[in-house]
């Protein structure tokens, strides 16, 4: 009778992620996903030759053909990791505020996007803190940035390269370790994604599976991973939740073993969400759901490689659907049937003090319910009810153009 040498739990798994400077380059996870889903699949097109050779078999080879991972994912929301999603999906993102404010220094240059060291014309900067770096003098969006290395006016480079332009005399303001910083996403229509790697494609990112059974590492890797569906769900009874798929590079086994770094935050209760339409809040809603959804087409060419070239990022929907219920009489049926469009938002706060507070906004300003079903499937009548978002330049970000939604994050993450 032979014996296994050993198994491998699967409660011992985590997933990290990173941001990609370089898609399609591997890099090292800088946070671990607090998920319960992690489906991935590297999906092989198997070629088959069916060539006559004067005899009655049907298949005589197999030659593999293009390759392409394909990744289920999902969990609990978290206020602090959800943001790489939105990231990744929309691509348009800031960074509007930041609790405990500090000393105000000047950069001496514009930097374009990319840029990877900044110099000062005055004063200096602390290593490993958070500064806000202002896109235009000392209002307006910013994005955040942590000098690593440099003394006195520099050069200091950056823990990330900048994710936009940013004009001579942008100003830097000082943070601390105790900020909440508020996220903003929306649409990314022009310009630049992080690290300004293609144009209007938001950031990408590689996915660290580890489970112990790869050689030497115990983790596989998805690089240039690109999301077409993220959906997040808030049902009265439950937890917020999210659920998104993806396409990437087939995996890879990670050169080095990775290490896990917990979250402190919390998951939120849905029960905390409260929804407006027309700035009025509505309170029958069990439960809603927000739909965004990026057309990814996968380019193989004749290099030498099973991968795609590139996976480009197309156009970006989203909808949202309703539960009524109870019904307490037709006034949002009335939405569909009389085509009124109104703007809508959820907030979900988690009502924590300090770091651990969070909140999560998502806003759009058409709302176009274009399905509305009575439901009695309960005890009281409810309305079952779908609505598509217009794309609007009131929801667009920094980038310009429209977006169908916004979405702001606050929380203690310095940035994604």
């Amino acid at each position: 009778m032979a014996n296994a040498p050993h198994v491998y739990p699967v409660t011992r798994r985590f997933v990290g992620v990173g941001a990609e400077l370089n898609p399609g380059t591997p890099v090292v996870p800088t946070f671990t996903l607090p998920l319960t889903k992690f489906d991935p699949v590297d999906k092989i097109t198997y070629l088959q030759d069916k060539a006559w050779r004067n005899a009655m078999a049907g298949l005589y080879n197999m030659i593999p053909g293009p390759i392409i991972g394909d990744i289920a994912l999902g969990g609990p929301f978290f206020p602090d990791s959800f943001g790489y999603m939105l990231n990744n999906i929309l691509g348009d993102y800031y960074v509007s505020a930041m609790t405990n404010p500090g000393a105000s220094v000047t950069s001496v240059a514009a930097y374009p996007a990319a840029t990877t060291s900044i110099t000062l014309t005055s004063g200096s900067l602390v290593l490993n803190t958070p500064y806000l770096f202002y896109l235009a003098g000392s209002s307006g969006p910013a994005e955040v940035i942590v000098p690593t290395s440099g003394t006195g006016t520099g050069p200091y480079v950056l823990n990330r390269p900048l994710y936009y332009p940013h004009a001579i005399t942008s100003t830097l303001t000082a943070g601390t370790a105790t900020s909440l910083y508020t996220h903003n996403f929306s649409l990314l229509n022009s310009g630049t994604g992080a690290g300004g790697a293609m144009n209007a494609q938001p950031v990408t990112h590689t996915f660290t599976d580890y489970t112990g059974l790869p050689a030497v590492s115990g983790a596989r890797q998805y690089a240039f991973t690109c999301l077409s569906d993220v959906t997040l769900t808030g049902t009265s009874t439950a937890l917020i939740t999210w659920d998104a798929k993806a396409q990437g590079l087939a995996s890879v086994i990670a050169s080095q073993s990775p290490t896990s770094a917990i979250t402190n935050a919390v998951p939120q209760a849905a029960w905390t969400s409260s929804v407006s339409f027309a700035g009025a809040q509505v309170f029958n809603i069990s439960e809603w759901k927000i739909q965004i959804m990026r057309k990814l087409e996968p380019i193989w060419t004749d290099q030498g490689q099973q991968s795609p070239y590139a996976i480009p990022r197309g156009e970006l929907t989203a909808q949202v659907n309703f539960m009524f219920d109870p019904a307490l009489d037709e006034s949002q049926f009335l939405y569909y049937l009389n085509n009124v469009q109104p703007t809508m938002q959820i907030v979900s706060a988690n009502g924590l003090p300090g770091t651990k507070s969070s909140t999560l906004t998502i806003s759009a300003q058409l709302v176009a319910f274009d399905t509305a079903a009575l439901d009695d499937k309960k005890s009281v009548f409810g309305f079952n009810e779908q609505a598509l978002l217009v794309a609007n330049t009131t929801n667009a970000g920094i980038s310009g153009g429209y977006s169908p939604l916004s979405i702001t994050i606050q929380n203690a993450i310095m940035s994604y």
